[in-house]
């Protein structure tokens, strides 16, 4: 029988958060106060992919980064950008992004709101 895991987000917060979700600890070269929390990973029986909800402050940049899996990403708060290898592209709420295999990117809250995205990745990506 499948495990059910069923994550909700705060009503009415600023930001999305998930109170059950523990916070994990973010990448020490990016800016401080970005946020991570795995809403479907390993620990709940997915063996294909984990899903992630990140939470960069305006202004903050995710790690500039480079690594041998994809990612899937949609913008579900805010407005930013999004570095693909050497080109920068506007975000706003709703959009989606495709990261390939080595691409280096990089994304960035932009104006006073916290960009809010949802990223999935491979299972054997998550260290």
């Amino acid at each position: 029988m499948a495990k059910i895991n069923h994550q909700t987000a705060q009503a009415n917060a600023a930001t999305w958060q998930y109170p059950q979700v523990p916070v994990t600890e973010y990448r020490s070269d990016a800016s401080a106060d970005i946020t991570k929390q795995i809403l479907v990973g390993k620990a709940d029986g997915a063996k294909d992919f984990i899903v992630r909800y990140f939470t960069v402050p305006p202004g903050g940049k995710t790690a500039y980064d480079q690594h041998p899996h994809q990612h899937g990403v949609v913008i579900v708060q805010g407005k930013g950008r999004v570095m693909l290898n050497d080109t920068w592209h506007e975000l706003n709420t709703g959009d989606s992004i495709f990261t390939d295999s080595n691409e280096i990117h990089q994304f960035e809250a932009v104006g006073n709101e916290p960009l809010g995205f949802i990223c999935v990745i491979p299972t054997w990506a998550e260290l």
